[in-house]
Protein backbone atom coordinates (compact mmCIF):
# COMPACT_ATOMS: atom_id res chain seq x y z
CA UNK A 1 0.00 0.00 0.00
CA UNK A 2 1.73 3.62 -1.32
CA UNK A 3 1.13 5.32 1.73
CA UNK A 4 2.76 8.00 0.08
CA UNK A 5 0.83 11.95 -1.46
CA UNK A 6 1.40 10.26 -4.79
CA UNK A 7 -0.83 7.27 -3.68
CA UNK A 8 -3.22 9.49 -2.07
CA UNK A 9 -3.52 11.21 -5.49
CA UNK A 10 -3.58 8.00 -7.66
CA UNK A 11 -6.85 6.96 -5.58
CA UNK A 12 -8.46 10.07 -5.94
CA UNK A 13 -7.86 10.29 -9.77
CA UNK A 14 -9.41 6.28 -9.91
CA UNK A 15 -12.46 7.90 -7.84
CA UNK A 16 -13.47 11.25 -10.64
CA UNK A 17 -16.58 10.38 -11.89
CA UNK A 18 -18.08 8.53 -8.91
CA UNK A 19 -21.48 10.24 -7.06
CA UNK A 20 -22.12 12.18 -4.37
CA UNK A 21 -23.71 11.07 -1.40
CA UNK A 22 -24.05 12.68 1.87
CA UNK A 23 -22.40 10.30 4.32
CA UNK A 24 -20.97 8.75 1.69
CA UNK A 25 -17.74 7.01 2.04
CA UNK A 26 -17.06 4.12 -0.56
CA UNK A 27 -20.73 3.64 -0.08
CA UNK A 28 -22.09 0.68 -2.79
CA UNK A 29 -24.40 1.80 -5.60
CA UNK A 30 -26.08 -0.93 -7.63
CA UNK A 31 -28.61 -0.62 -10.20
CA UNK A 32 -30.91 -2.71 -7.48
CA UNK A 33 -30.11 -0.68 -4.70
CA UNK A 34 -28.78 3.04 -5.58
CA UNK A 35 -32.60 4.38 -4.97
CA UNK A 36 -33.15 3.25 -1.55
CA UNK A 37 -29.76 4.41 -0.16
CA UNK A 38 -30.08 7.96 -1.74
CA UNK A 39 -33.29 8.51 -0.40
CA UNK A 40 -32.22 7.40 3.35
CA UNK A 41 -29.03 9.02 2.80
CA UNK A 42 -30.41 12.68 1.99
CA UNK A 43 -33.70 12.28 3.70
CA UNK A 44 -34.70 15.97 4.82
CA UNK A 45 -31.08 17.15 3.49
CA UNK A 46 -33.00 19.50 1.43
CA UNK A 47 -32.76 20.29 -2.10
CA UNK A 48 -31.56 23.00 -5.03
CA UNK A 49 -33.13 26.45 -4.71
CA UNK A 50 -35.50 26.17 -7.51
CA UNK A 51 -34.48 23.00 -8.45
CA UNK A 52 -34.61 19.24 -8.06
CA UNK A 53 -33.94 18.09 -3.94
CA UNK A 54 -30.92 16.89 -2.81
CA UNK A 55 -32.09 13.28 -3.14
CA UNK A 56 -33.48 13.39 -6.93
CA UNK A 57 -30.25 15.24 -7.80
CA UNK A 58 -28.39 12.15 -6.42
CA UNK A 59 -30.51 9.74 -7.96
CA UNK A 60 -30.66 11.44 -11.31
CA UNK A 61 -26.39 11.20 -12.01
CA UNK A 62 -26.40 8.19 -10.56
CA UNK A 63 -29.11 6.94 -13.27
CA UNK A 64 -26.99 8.37 -15.74
CA UNK A 65 -24.00 6.61 -14.97
CA UNK A 66 -26.23 3.16 -15.07
CA UNK A 67 -27.51 4.57 -18.26
CA UNK A 68 -23.79 4.48 -19.76
CA UNK A 69 -22.93 1.27 -18.65
CA UNK A 70 -21.69 1.69 -14.96
CA UNK A 71 -22.57 -2.01 -12.99
CA UNK A 72 -21.67 -0.47 -9.54
CA UNK A 73 -21.13 2.96 -8.07
CA UNK A 74 -19.43 4.03 -5.11
CA UNK A 75 -20.40 7.66 -3.56
CA UNK A 76 -18.97 9.47 -1.39
CA UNK A 77 -19.31 13.43 0.15
CA UNK A 78 -16.46 15.73 0.47
CA UNK A 79 -14.72 14.43 3.30
CA UNK A 80 -15.92 10.85 3.06
CA UNK A 81 -13.81 10.68 -0.51
CA UNK A 82 -10.29 11.81 1.46
CA UNK A 83 -11.39 9.69 4.75
CA UNK A 84 -12.36 6.40 2.62
CA UNK A 85 -7.93 6.53 1.86
CA UNK A 86 -6.67 7.69 5.26
CA UNK A 87 -9.13 5.35 6.85
CA UNK A 88 -9.32 2.30 5.37
CA UNK A 89 -6.85 1.92 2.86
CA UNK A 90 -3.97 3.50 4.30
CA UNK A 91 -4.75 3.36 8.01
CA UNK A 92 -3.46 6.36 8.70
CA UNK A 93 -6.52 7.79 10.61
CA UNK A 94 -8.09 5.81 13.20
CA UNK A 95 -11.81 6.91 12.00
CA UNK A 96 -14.02 9.08 10.57
CA UNK A 97 -13.73 12.88 10.42
CA UNK A 98 -15.32 15.94 9.27
CA UNK A 99 -13.99 18.78 6.80
CA UNK A 100 -13.20 21.00 9.88
CA UNK A 101 -11.41 18.82 11.45
CA UNK A 102 -9.66 18.18 8.87
CA UNK A 103 -8.57 21.39 8.00
CA UNK A 104 -7.51 21.28 11.96
CA UNK A 105 -5.18 18.28 10.94
CA UNK A 106 -3.04 20.70 8.53
CA UNK A 107 -0.54 23.73 9.12
CA UNK A 108 -2.27 26.27 6.75
CA UNK A 109 -0.51 28.50 4.48
CA UNK A 110 -0.73 32.09 2.70
CA UNK A 111 0.71 30.73 -0.24
CA UNK A 112 -1.48 29.33 -3.39
CA UNK A 113 -1.87 25.94 -2.71
CA UNK A 114 0.71 23.51 -3.71
CA UNK A 115 0.16 19.67 -5.06
CA UNK A 116 -0.97 17.23 -1.66
CA UNK A 117 -2.31 20.37 0.16
CA UNK A 118 -5.44 20.38 1.09
CA UNK A 119 -8.14 23.37 -0.02
CA UNK A 120 -11.31 24.64 2.41
CA UNK A 121 -14.42 26.22 1.91
CA UNK A 122 -15.86 27.60 4.95
CA UNK A 123 -19.18 28.39 6.71
CA UNK A 124 -18.13 31.32 9.20
CA UNK A 125 -14.99 30.28 11.04
CA UNK A 126 -15.63 26.06 9.98
CA UNK A 127 -14.56 24.30 6.91
CA UNK A 128 -17.61 23.25 5.10
CA UNK A 129 -16.13 21.57 2.29
CA UNK A 130 -12.90 20.08 1.28
CA UNK A 131 -10.51 20.02 -1.95
CA UNK A 132 -7.68 17.89 -2.49
CA UNK A 133 -4.87 19.65 -4.73
CA UNK A 134 -3.19 16.78 -7.60
CA UNK A 135 -0.91 19.04 -8.64
CA UNK A 136 -0.08 23.07 -8.32
CA UNK A 137 -2.95 24.18 -10.35
CA UNK A 138 -5.91 21.16 -9.91
CA UNK A 139 -7.42 19.76 -7.11
CA UNK A 140 -10.39 16.82 -7.12
CA UNK A 141 -13.52 16.95 -4.65
CA UNK A 142 -16.28 15.33 -4.03
CA UNK A 143 -18.05 18.63 -5.54
CA UNK A 144 -22.26 17.55 -5.41
CA UNK A 145 -24.98 15.51 -6.12
CA UNK A 146 -25.47 17.19 -9.68
CA UNK A 147 -21.58 16.81 -10.53
CA UNK A 148 -19.96 13.76 -8.17
CA UNK A 149 -16.66 14.18 -8.35
CA UNK A 150 -14.75 15.79 -10.69
CA UNK A 151 -11.54 17.43 -11.26
CA UNK A 152 -11.28 21.21 -11.38
CA UNK A 153 -8.90 24.09 -11.50
CA UNK A 154 -8.25 25.80 -8.35
CA UNK A 155 -9.11 29.53 -8.34
CA UNK A 156 -9.08 31.35 -5.12
CA UNK A 157 -12.27 33.06 -5.39
CA UNK A 158 -13.70 29.20 -4.61
CA UNK A 159 -11.85 28.71 -1.18
CA UNK A 160 -11.34 30.47 1.67
CA UNK A 161 -7.86 28.39 3.42
CA UNK A 162 -5.54 26.17 2.77
CA UNK A 163 -2.53 24.19 4.20
CA UNK A 164 -0.33 21.15 4.02
CA UNK A 165 -1.89 18.15 6.16
CA UNK A 166 -0.28 16.44 8.76
CA UNK A 167 0.07 13.21 7.59
CA UNK A 168 2.02 14.08 4.58
CA UNK A 169 3.88 16.98 6.12
CA UNK A 170 7.26 15.25 6.52
CA UNK A 171 7.03 14.19 3.07
CA UNK A 172 5.43 17.71 1.63
CA UNK A 173 7.83 19.84 3.68
CA UNK A 174 11.35 17.45 2.58
CA UNK A 175 14.00 20.34 1.07
CA UNK A 176 14.24 19.97 -2.50
CA UNK A 177 16.91 17.89 -3.78
CA UNK A 178 20.32 19.29 -4.65
CA UNK A 179 20.83 19.69 -8.65
CA UNK A 180 23.24 17.42 -9.82
CA UNK A 181 26.60 18.97 -10.01
CA UNK A 182 27.50 19.83 -13.29
CA UNK A 183 30.69 17.97 -14.77
CA UNK A 184 33.73 20.28 -15.87
CA UNK A 185 34.68 20.88 -19.17
CA UNK A 186 37.18 19.78 -20.40
CA UNK A 187 39.79 20.73 -22.96
CA UNK A 188 42.01 17.70 -24.26
CA UNK A 189 44.84 18.09 -26.50
CA UNK A 190 45.01 15.88 -29.75
CA UNK A 191 48.07 17.04 -31.24
CA UNK A 192 51.39 15.88 -30.66
CA UNK A 193 52.75 19.41 -29.10
CA UNK A 194 50.57 22.15 -29.27
CA UNK A 195 51.96 25.71 -26.97
CA UNK A 196 50.19 26.72 -23.96
CA UNK A 197 50.23 30.73 -24.39
CA UNK A 198 49.89 34.10 -21.80
CA UNK A 199 47.30 35.44 -24.60
CA UNK A 200 45.12 34.12 -27.19
CA UNK A 201 47.36 33.98 -30.23
CA UNK A 202 50.46 32.95 -31.71
CA UNK A 203 51.96 35.89 -30.57
CA UNK A 204 50.88 35.22 -26.85
CA UNK A 205 54.08 34.92 -24.57
CA UNK A 206 54.65 30.79 -24.69
CA UNK A 207 53.81 29.21 -21.02
CA UNK A 208 54.47 26.08 -21.96
CA UNK A 209 54.20 23.44 -24.29
CA UNK A 210 51.22 20.53 -23.99
CA UNK A 211 50.85 17.21 -25.72
CA UNK A 212 48.58 14.47 -26.99
CA UNK A 213 46.57 13.42 -23.91
CA UNK A 214 46.93 16.33 -21.87
CA UNK A 215 43.62 17.67 -20.36
CA UNK A 216 43.26 20.80 -18.83
CA UNK A 217 39.90 22.45 -17.23
CA UNK A 218 38.04 24.59 -19.46
CA UNK A 219 37.47 28.27 -18.29
CA UNK A 220 36.09 29.79 -20.94
CA UNK A 221 36.26 30.91 -24.84
CA UNK A 222 38.51 33.96 -26.11
CA UNK A 223 37.55 36.65 -28.73
CA UNK A 224 39.83 34.96 -30.84
CA UNK A 225 37.76 31.50 -30.66
CA UNK A 226 41.31 30.12 -28.47
CA UNK A 227 39.66 28.38 -25.55
CA UNK A 228 41.25 29.58 -22.17
CA UNK A 229 42.27 27.15 -19.63
CA UNK A 230 43.68 26.50 -15.83
CA UNK A 231 46.55 24.95 -15.87
CA UNK A 232 49.29 24.81 -13.13
CA UNK A 233 51.28 27.60 -14.25
CA UNK A 234 47.79 29.65 -13.80
CA UNK A 235 45.18 31.04 -16.52
CA UNK A 236 46.32 30.28 -20.30
CA UNK A 237 45.15 29.60 -24.13
CA UNK A 238 45.45 26.67 -26.41
CA UNK A 239 44.18 26.76 -29.96
CA UNK A 240 40.67 26.27 -30.74
CA UNK A 241 41.66 24.07 -33.99
CA UNK A 242 39.89 20.68 -34.01
CA UNK A 243 43.32 18.59 -35.26
CA UNK A 244 44.79 20.33 -32.19
CA UNK A 245 42.05 20.00 -29.14
CA UNK A 246 38.63 19.11 -28.70
CA UNK A 247 36.02 20.31 -26.06
CA UNK A 248 34.90 17.57 -23.99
Amino acid sequence: MDKTVKGFIDYLKAQVGQPYLWGGQHTRLTPENYVTVIEKKEADRGGYKGGPTYAEAAIDYCKRKFQEGATVLYAYDCSGLGCYWLCNLAHLYRCDVNANTMMNRCTLQEESPKRGWWVFRLDGSRASHIGYMIDDHYLIEAKGRKYGVVKTKFRTGDWHRWGIPAVFQSELMMPAPEPAPVPEKQVEVLGKSVNVRAADSKRGRLLFTAHRGDTFPFVGVAPSGWYEIDTKKGQGFITNLARYTKLI
